[in-house]
Parts: structure tokens; C-alpha cells; sequence
């Protein structure tokens, strides 16, 4: 009997010595997984990943404006969402065919898709845009949200494309930016009645810059004119970054930085003005970002949380979707490849990743929130962010 439990404790004791070895042998294996990707970095999209990316885009994009239509359940969330879903496919689209040539056919006909799109009523009716905005000879001061971008789209096409059947539309848009801004006295329109947002604004100045290098018009003057009056005037002394909203009454800045609307318009300034764009990416990471070993994130606001709304979405311990999704595309301009990949991997844990019917797109983890397919447009557009025009 004593022999048996001497016996008993010595096997117990060896087993608990291999259970310790294995928990060490796993640390240490773990310890240099972190140590390992640490050192990686960003890596510009292969052809698979691209283009099953770009086989859901092209899927959803080519569907009936239905209420069967992927694209038009987003106006259950907001009706936003379905301009950008067109409009960030068509960017994502230009950035890789900018990059490669071979898929340029392939752009092409993807951004008519989402223009053709984009002047259907279900899209422009939100904004207050009537029927006669492609017949009239001139442009009525229509919300800058949807002109911006149609406009930008437009000059995509006319980019890459030399079709000229949007020509004339872009055009007068651009005409009437152009007017409308020089008429303003601080360089920025309204997306609604009453209602300034910087970040809209920025893409109406990209769609400019893109006119004037498309055509020589000299509308890209005005991207210039703005990027001087906003860093004298919306730049907040605490973060150096961009304020959200303009007073529609006056030439004061309303609303603080925030990330949603902040990584936004960096990739847009960076359109027409390159080293304006890094630099605020670069302040909007010193204030608004934290590292937490493999992952970095960025907060919705520098110091305040606040409260969440549709710009946002939902806000977590002061961070937000929006605001680490838009950094990525900051971080790829900036080549701060470690970031951007940390980034990548923050999105791919928060957001499952379906490899399915040769088509790659996302489903939200823990968030009860439908942002398909405008959240595959953004990730492919911020994942190949790439200057149009050389600035």
C-alpha cells in the first residue's frame, strides 16, 4: 500500500512537470508570435484577393435597384450608404487600375456602373436633387455630399476612359463648384440646409483637382485657396487636425475633430494636396491613436468620448469603427506600413472575412450592424489608396 501511493505521487509529479514543460513550450511559442508580427507590415492586395474582392463589388453594383438589392438594404441604416457604396467601389476601382493597367477594361465599366447607378431617383431623391440635373444647362446648388461624388466618379471615368457620354455633366458640376466655392466666403458648401461638413467638402475639391488635371479647366485652383484658409481657420490648436463641421452662418468651426470625419478627408485632401494629407495623418495618430500590442486604435474623439450617432456608429471605450477603418487609408499614404497592418489585422478581428463564390466580403463580429457592401468598397479603396494625379 505504501509502495502503490509513493508510486502514485511520483507519476502525479511527473505528469504535473510535462504539464508545465507544455504551458512553457506554448509561452514561449506564443511570446514569439507576438515578437514576429510586430516586424510585419502592409503589403499591397495580390491579384487573388483583388479580384475576388472586386467579383462582389461588381455583383452587388450590377444588381436592380430593388428592395431585393444588397446595396439598397443600406438605407435601412442610412440612405448614405448606398451613394457610398457606388462611389468608394468606383475609387477603389480607379486606384487599381491607375496601378495596373490590365484592369483598366475591367474599371472601366464597373465606375459607368456605379454612375448609372448613382443618377437613379432611389440614390440622388435624399439629397433634394431633381430630374433636370442632367438636362439643365447649369446646376442648381444641390447638396455638396452627392455632387462631390458624383462628380469624383465622373472624372474617374473620364480618367481612365475616353467615352465621353459623362462629359458634359461633369462639366457643369465642376462649373458649378467652382463658381459656388469662389462665391463663398469660407470655401465651404453645405451638405444639407444649414448643415457644413468638412469631410463632404473634401471630396468635392478632389473631384475639382481631377476636373482640372482631366481638362485644364484651372478649377483645381480653388484646392488650393481651401487647403490655405483651412489651415488658418479649421486646424484645432490642441491635435493640429481638421475640425468636423462649419458653421453655415458664419466662418467658425462647430464641431472638434473626429476620427469618422478626420480619416475621411485625409483621403480625399490627398487627391490635391499630398503633404497636407500626411501631415494631419501623422497628428491624428500622435492624439487620437492607442497601441495595444498587435493591434493600434484609433478614437472617435482625442479626449471626449461623447455620444455615438450614424457617422460613428457604435463607440466602444471611446472608439469607433469609422475611425480605424478611415486610418487605414491615412496609413497607407503616409507608408506607415506597420500601422496599416496592424490596422488590417484590427479590421479582420472585428469583422469575419467570407471567402465564398470566388468573392470576398465582411460580417460584423459583435456589432448587430448591416454596412454591406459599403464596407468592402472602403476596405478595397483604403487597401490600394493611390494619388490619381500627381500632386
Amino acid at each position: 500500500m505504501h509502495n502503490k501511493l509513493i508510486n502514485i505521487i511520483i507519476s502525479n509529479t511527473r505528469n504535473a512537470k510535462l504539464r508545465y514543460k507544455i504551458l512553457a513550450g506554448l509561452l514561449f511559442v506564443f511570446i514569439i508570435w507576438v515578437i514576429a508580427i510586430q516586424f510585419e507590415t502592409y503589403k499591397y492586395p495580390d491579384k487573388e484577393e483583388i479580384d475576388k474582392r472586386l467579383n462582389y463589388l461588381e455583383r452587388v453594383v450590377n444588381e436592380p435597384l430593388d428592395n431585393k438589392s444588397e446595396i439598397m438594404q443600406l438605407k435601412y441604416e442610412s440612405y448614405e450608404f448606398m451613394l457610398f457604396s457606388y462611389a468608394y467601389t468606383a475609387y477603389a476601382a480607379t486606384n487599381i487600375a491607375t496601378r495596373d493597367t490590365l484592369y483598366r477594361q475591367r474599371a472601366i465599366y464597373l465606375i459607368k456602373e456605379c454612375i448609372d447607378k448613382a443618377l437613379d431617383r432611389n440614390i440622388y431623391s435624399p439629397y433634394k436633387v431633381d430630374e433636370a440635373l442632367i438636362n439643365s444647362d447649369s446646376i442648381p446648388n444641390f447638396s455638396v455630399l452627392y455632387l462631390g461624388h458624383l462628380n469624383l466618379m465622373m472624372g474617374c471615368y473620364r480618367l481612365l476612359s475616353e467615352d465621353n457620354t459623362f462629359n458634359s455633366l461633369n462639366d457643369k458640376i465642376s462649373a458649378s463648384l467652382f463658381r459656388r466655392y469662389n462665391e463663398t466666403e469660407f470655401l465651404n458648401l453645405e451638405s444639407y440646409s444649414s448643415a457644413i461638413w468638412i469631410p463632404d467638402n473634401t471630396v468635392a475639391l478632389a473631384s475639382l483637382k481631377l476636373h482640372g488635371s482631366n481638362t485644364n479647366s484651372g478649377y483645381e485652383s480653388v484646392c488650393y485657396k481651401w487647403v490655405e484658409y483651412a489651415k488658418k481657420n479649421y486646424i484645432d490648436e490642441e491635435t493640429g487636425v481638421l475640425y468636423s463641421t462649419v458653421s453655415s452662418m458664419s466662418e467658425k468651426a462647430e464641431e472638434e475633430p473626429r476620427g469618422s470625419m478626420l480619416g475621411w478627408s485625409i483621403m480625399f485632401i490627398y487627391q490635391f494636396d499630398k503633404n497636407f494629407a500626411i501631415e494631419l495623418y501623422n497628428n491624428y495618430k500622435e492624439h487620437f491613436s492607442h497601441e495595444y500590442f498587435i493591434f493600434i486604435l484609433f478614437k472617435e474623439r482625442s479626449s471626449i468620448r461623447g455620444t455615438a450617432d450614424i457617422d460613428s456608429g457604435p463607440i466602444i471605450l471611446g472608439y469607433s469603427i469609422p475611425a480605424n477603418e478611415f486610418a487605414l487609408g491615412g496609413a497607407v499614404i503616409a507608408e506607415d506600413y506597420k500601422t496599416a497592418r496592424k490596422l488590417e489585422r484590427l479590421i479582420n478581428f472585428g469583422a469575419r472575412k467570407i471567402c465564398k463564390n470566388n468573392e470576398i466580403r465582411y460580417k460584423l463580429r459583435l456589432i448587430n450592424m448591416n454596412i454591406s457592401p459599403m464596407a468592402e468598397a472602403l476596405v478595397l479603396y483604403s487597401l490600394t489608396l493611390t494619388e490619381w494625379v500627381v500632386n
